[in-house]
Formats: structure tokens, C-alpha cells, sequence
């Protein structure tokens, strides 16, 4: 009879740590749904102008680059010693974790991999595949 109802405990604990992690339980967390399509940008969300508002190279600061379709186009290259027109960011791909993979234009104009994601709707960070100064950076919507 004892191992009747171990065992009988056993499954009622397995049933509902289960049930718990189900979305058809009423007590799934809806946040965590929401969260996940918010996390989940395309292609399309990043079209338009951004300016470098942070990173760990200040010089490149105020830096204006243009997204259309899957390149970035320096419109305002500040003090970073791009030039105007020169492709910062080629390649742009979607990843399936919601981010981008791209090539990344560095000082010595060689491109890098690199990674872009969403901080919120305006809001990007770059962490580039190589080290040294400009490897991380943030964007904002212009």
C-alpha cells in the first residue's frame, strides 16, 4: 500500500510540474509571451537613420548611418575618419533569436562580423567580432 501511494504522489507531482510550464494552464505567465514577440524584430524595423550615441569610442559619436534594405550608409561620418557614403554595415540578416547578424566597416576598412540587437523600438546595440576600440556601440533612432 505504501508504494501505491509514493508512487500515486510521484505522478500527481510530475502531472502538475507539467501542467505548470503548459500555455493552456491559466497560470502561464502572459508576460513571458508578450516578451517574447517584443524581442523579435525584422528587417523592416531597422530601415531609417541612426545616430551612434555610445559605445566605448567616443570619437565616433554622432556618427549618422542609413539603413535601407540589408546596408548601412554613412551620412555624417563626425570625427571617425570614414568618409560619406562609405557601407558601415553590410549583410544585415536576421537572426532566429530576433537579432541581425552583419558585416561591420572597422578603421581600417576591413569588415568584421558582428551582431546587432534591439535595446527597445529605438534603441540598437552592435558588438563587433574583433576586439579593441569600437567593438561595442549603441544606436539610437533618428
Amino acid at each position: 500500500m505504501k508504494t501505491k501511494s509514493k508512487l500515486s504522489y510521484v505522478l500527481l507531482a510530475s502531472l502538475l510540474t507539467f501542467a505548470s510550464c503548459s500555455e493552456d494552464n491559466p497560470f502561464f505567465n502572459d508576460n513571458q509571451e508578450q516578451e517574447q514577440e517584443q524581442d523579435h524584430h525584422t528587417i523592416d524595423d531597422l530601415q531609417g537613420t541612426w545616430l551612434r550615441t555610445g559605445g566605448d569610442n567616443t570619437n565616433n559619436e554622432g556618427m549618422i548611418v542609413k539603413v535601407t534594405n540589408t546596408t548601412g550608409v554613412i551620412l555624417d561620418p563626425v570625427d571617425s575618419g570614414f568618409q560619406i557614403d562609405d557601407v558601415k554595415w553590410k549583410s544585415i540578416a536576421n537572426q532566429t533569436a530576433g537579432g541581425f547578424t552583419h558585416l561591420e566597416l572597422g578603421s581600417d576598412y576591413n569588415y568584421y562580423g558582428a551582431t546587432i540587437d534591439f535595446q527597445s523600438d529605438n534603441v540598437i546595440r552592435i558588438v563587433v567580432d574583433a576586439g579593441g576600440t569600437g567593438n561595442y556601440q549603441e544606436w539610437t533612432r533618428q
